[in-house]
């Protein structure tokens, strides 16, 4: 089997398997929160009065398991946010399940992004060189 016809079964397993990776992973951490770090981090400074009431509910408390799973997993993220060591305040659990989701789940997502970019490119220019 030459190696394009692998990369587009790859390609084409990625296109079905992503948005389920992403929402089966976003509903798990979102359910997995521990109350006691949204009290905490869900309030002035570090969201504003309106984002502080919208990321407690659905479909935006999306964004704030978002935010917080990056904070967890990358340490600039969480200075300039303004975080501090929310990464020690989680259970171990939550934190590897962050992790796993922000490089795992979010790196896929990017490499994939990247290689159908690289294959429209050749496409274009031809790959006849």
């Amino acid at each position: 089997m030459p190696i394009v016809d692998v990369i587009v079964w790859i390609m084409g397993f990625s296109i079905l398997i992503i948005p389920v990776l992403l929402i089966l992973s976003m509903v798990l951490l979102t359910w997995l929160t521990p109350r006691s770090v949204i009290d905490q981090y869900v309030r002035p400074p570090h969201f504003s009065e309106f984002e502080s009431v919208a990321y407690r509910y659905f479909p935006s408390s999306w964004i704030r398991t978002l935010l917080f799973s990056i904070a967890i997993s990358i340490p600039w993220f969480r200075r300039v946010r303004g975080f501090g060591d929310m990464h020690k305040q989680v259970p171990f659990g939550f934190n590897i399940a962050c992790r796993f989701f922000v490089y795992g789940v979010l790196g896929y997502l990017h490499l994939f992004c990247i290689t159908m970019a690289i294959l429209a490119i050749v496409a274009k220019v031809g790959g006849n060189a």
